[in-house]
């Protein structure tokens, strides 16, 4: 699925920019040699960003947990 249509970034690759690092939707756009064009996207970057810090969140109190 197409995240940002103006760049053609999907899904996967939004999520293999966030695990090499990317801390904001820019960084994740650049991560693939993009920037923002009309800005539709970042929210929903924004929101995956988010996920995957609440997840790693998560992980991390289960690990603290054991």
């Amino acid at each position: 699925m197409y995240v940002c249509n103006c760049n053609g970034v999907r899904q996967r690759e939004v999520e293999s920019a966030i695990a090499a690092g990317a801390a904001n939707p820019r960084q994740v756009l650049a991560h693939h040699g993009h920037q923002p064009c009309c800005g539709q996207c970042l929210p929903e970057i924004a929101a995956c960003i988010g996920a995957s810090r609440a997840c790693r969140q998560e992980e991390a109190s289960l690990v603290a947990a054991d």
